[in-house]
């Protein structure tokens, strides 16, 4: 350490520990009084951080100082305020597909940044605790501590490091980590976030065609062999979208096994309509004939109902159409619930949990009649 380096480091006074066996701590500069982490590295590669220095890319903590003194490495860098994904999971239950698949399409631009540099950086410890979300919903990629650059004619990695569930079988010494390291790890990431457990135990189940694709493109990333993952985070940036741009088009995307990949495929219906109502939105005749004929039956159903008091009277006049209305707001939905119209069940709690959206379906129906006769049935009287 030079006694400029010395003197640089000195600005910067020690708040408090935040993990005291990775010799992290929070510093503030004495002049500025800016809020900074410092921390020290005794296995790091100082290139990593040189160019994390430089780089400038927004979902990457930016890098004040680094300094090499007996063997350490001492790194100030931004101090970034938020949750992990792991926080996350503890607090809210796992992700939505759609929630993961805009998540991760984040996490392959900064990978697609880092492996396409001239001597590509891989991260190799992708996991929930090393992605914060700030309270403005900006994604930080943080712990670049077993990052490596990749270097051509190795055959494996010096040192064997990351996370165990998240590292793939080249960090064990099978071979040199690369771009496809990163790959493996977002596979696991994924099936964490979808089902809070790794995909050794569960694979994401696949109930719908779109989950199917999610699932196919979890296990593809997930492969033991390097050369049967995505070769780069930009060809599985592209399957991510397809998920994500599932109703925006004529087509479904079809994860197809001997292809190893995803496959466009014509949908059956006539268009895509996602705010037509249930029944009308994929322009598929035989659901809209179905459709016709229950809404006829439910409308008349509604507007022929007949309400007694507990004397035996009829009830007449504006008493008798507030039941009918809340009878008809109930079963329409119902149905919007039943159908998912425009995401409405994925919004609720339970439904996105794998055991308990069973008793959600029979749950949610009643919450609804509950919720109509509450509402409406009070202004009648």
């Amino acid at each position: 350490m030079t006694l400029e380096e010395q003197c640089r480091l000195s600005y910067y006074k020690k708040i408090a520990d935040i993990s005291t066996h990775k010799n992290v701590i929070l510093v503030q500069h004495v002049e500025n009084g800016h809020i900074f982490v410092m921390k020290e590295q005794e296995v790091y590669c100082r290139e990593v951080y040189e160019y994390l220095k430089d780089c400038g890319n927004p979902h990457i903590p930016k890098i004040i100082e680094c300094v090499e003194d007996n063997g350490k490495l001492i790194i100030v860098e931004e101090y970034v305020q938020g949750e992990s994904l792991a926080e996350h999971l503890e607090e809210k239950g796992v992700y939505s597909l759609e929630e993961v698949c805009r998540l991760m399409l984040t996490v392959c631009d900064v990978l697609e940044h880092l492996h396409n540099l001239p001597q590509p950086v891989i991260h190799r410890d992708l996991k929930p605790e090393n992605i914060l979300i700030q309270e403005n919903g900006y994604l930080k990629i943080i712990d670049f501590n077993t990052a490596k650059q990749y270097e051509d004619g190795k055959d494996n990695d010096t040192v064997i490091i990351g996370t165990r569930k998240y590292a793939a079988p080249e960090q064990f010494g099978f071979s040199q980590s690369d771009a496809r390291t990163d790959i493996y790890a977002m596979g696991v990431l994924m099936n964490y976030l979808l089902t809070k457990r790794y995909p050794d135990e569960y694979l994401y189940v696949a109930e719908s065609p779109r989950e199917k694709v999610m699932s196919g493109i979890i296990r593809k990333c997930t492969e033991f062999s390097p050369d049967s993952r995505y070769q780069t985070a930009t060809a599985l940036r592209e399957e991510l979208q397809k998920v994500l741009s599932w109703t925006t088009d004529r087509y479904f995307y079809n994860y197809n096994a001997e292809k190893t990949g995803v496959e466009k495929v014509p949908r059956k219906g006539r268009w895509m309509k996602p705010f037509l109502p249930v029944g009308f939105r994929t322009g598929t005749i035989w659901k809209m004939v179905s459709a016709i004929i229950g809404y006829y039956f439910i409308f008349w159903l509604g507007i022929s109902l007949e309400v007694t008091q507990k004397d035996g009277n009829a009830v007449t006049g504006f008493a008798l159409w507030s039941n009918r209305l809340a009878f008809l707001i109930w079963v329409l939905l119902t149905v919007a619930f039943y159908g998912n119209y425009l995401g409405l069940r994925n919004k609720l709690p339970f439904m996105e949990h794998k055991y308990l959206r069973w008793i959600g379906y029979f749950l949610w129906p009643m919450v609804f009649l509950i919720v109509v006769i509450l509402i409406i049935i009070p202004i009648s009287n």
